[in-house]
C-alpha cells in the first residue's frame, strides 16, 4: 500500500476522492447528505494561507482506496495538525487506513506539530466498541471530547417560535438590536463579528483538547464568504448589536449547502461572555429559524453539535424540538 499527494487540480482524482469520502461517511448513516463534488473541488482549491490543506492518497497499484486530508493552522494553534481519514468501504481491513495514518504523523513531525486531532461520527449505541474508535485507539489517539449530534425537523411551529422570542425579548430590548444577513455581514460589523466567532474555541467546551483563540480577520472573512458564494452556499447570519458601542455581541450561523438541498448545517452560535445573562442566543438562534424557514422552506432539517456539558444550548435546541442522532468523538495524539 503506497501513498501520495493528490492533485487537487486534476479533476479525475478529485472525483475520486470525493466518491471514497461519500461512501466512507455515510456509511450506515441513510440521513446523511453530502455536499457536492463541485462544492468540495472548490474548497480543495482554495489557497487558505490561514490554514494549507494537503490531501493523500492510500493506492494498491492504481487503485486509490482511501483519502486522508490534514490541515496546518498558520496563525493559531500552531501545534496542533487537524487530520481525517476516509477509505472505502469495500476496501477496509486492508491497510490503506494504517498507511494513512502513517503519513499523517510523518508530515506532522515535519511540520513540527506535537498534537493531531480529528473526529468523527458514529451510533450512539456503538461509541465504546466502534472500529473507529478501536483503530484510533490503535494508532496513538486518545477520546479527549464526545459531542453529540442533534437533528432538527423542519418547519418549527411559529407559536413554538414566537413563545421562545417573546420569553427572550424582555431580557435583551433596547440594549441590543437583532439583524439578519445573507451572505458576508456588512463591513462595519465584520470586525467585532470576528472578535466573538474567534471565541468559539476557548469558550465552548472541548473535553481535553485545548484550543487558542482563533484569529480570524475581516479580510479572511470576506475570503470565506466569496468562497461559499462560488460554491452556491447560502450562509444566514442572525448577529446581536448592542446599541451603544455598535458591535456584534453575539451571534448564529446556518449553513445551507448546494448540494444537500433539504439540510442547513448550523455551524457557530456565541454570545461574548460580557453580555450574557440577556437571552440573545435563544433571540439569535430564533430568528434565524424565521428567517431560513420563511425564505427557505424546502429545508427540511438543521444538523447541530454539542457538547452535553453544555448545558445552555442544549438547553435552547432541545426547547427547539433538536433530537439526538448519533455523537461525534474526537480524539487526540500527543507526539513526541
Amino acid at each position: 500500500m503506497q501513498t501520495r499527494l493528490v492533485d487537487v487540480h486534476d479533476d479525475a482524482q478529485c472525483a475520486r476522492a470525493h466518491d471514497i469520502r461519500v461512501a466512507s461517511i455515510s456509511l450506515g448513516r441513510p440521513w446523511h447528505q453530502p455536499s457536492s463534488l463541485q462544492e468540495a473541488v472548490l474548497e480543495w482549491r482554495f489557497d487558505d494561507r490561514a490554514e494549507p490543506m494537503e490531501m493523500w492518497a492510500a493506492a494498491d497499484g492504481d487503485d486509490v482506496t482511501g483519502i486522508a486530508w490534514l490541515w496546518l493552522p498558520q496563525d493559531d494553534n500552531t501545534s496542533m495538525m487537524w487530520c481525517d481519514i476516509q477509505v472505502d468501504p469495500q476496501h477496509r481491513c486492508r491497510g490503506a487506513g494504517s498507511a494513512l495514518m502513517e503519513r499523517i504523523v510523518e508530515r506532522a513531525v515535519a511540520e513540527g506539530r506535537s498534537t493531531l486531532v480529528g473526529d468523527t461520527m458514529v451510533p450512539a449505541e456503538e461509541s465504546d466498541a466502534h472500529p473507529y474508535r478501536r483503530f484510533a485507539e490503535a494508532h496513538g489517539f486518545v477520546l479527549s471530547n464526545t459531542e453529540i449530534a442533534r437533528h432538527l425537523d423542519l418547519p418549527v411551529a411559529d407559536d413554538l417560535l414566537a413563545s421562545l422570542s417573546g420569553a427572550a425579548r424582555p431580557h435583551h430590548e433596547g440594549l441590543y438590536r437583532l439583524e439578519t444577513h445573507v451572505g458576508r455581514v456588512p463591513e462595519r460589523l465584520q470586525e467585532s463579528l470576528c472578535a466573538v466567532m474567534n471565541q468559539l474555541a476557548v469558550d465552548a467546551p472541548t473535553g481535553d483538547i485545548e484550543f487558542e483563540a482563533e484569529s480570524l480577520t475581516p479580510a479572511r472573512y470576506r475570503e470565506y464568504a466569496d468562497l461559499e458564494l462560488r460554491q452556491r452556499r447560502t450562509r444566514l447570519t442572525t448577529v446581536a448589536v448592542e446599541e451603544v458601542s455598535g458591535d456584534v455581541v453575539a451571534y448564529t450561523d446556518l449553513l445551507l449547502p448546494a448540494g444537500a438541498p433539504t439540510v442547513a448545517w448550523q455551524w457557530g452560535t456565541l454570545v461574548h461572555k460580557g453580555h450574557r445573562g440577556h437571552r440573545l442566543g435563544t433571540a439569535v438562534k430564533v430568528e434565524n429559524l424565521r428567517r431560513l424557514q420563511s425564505q427557505h422552506p424546502s429545508r427540511e432539517r438543521v444538523i447541530t453539535c454539542n457538547d452535553d456539558t453544555n448545558s445552555w444550548m442544549v438547553d435552547i435546541n432541545e426547547r427547539l424540538g433538536f433530537r439526538v442522532v448519533e455523537l461525534c468523538p474526537a480524539y487526540q495524539r500527543r507526539l513526541a
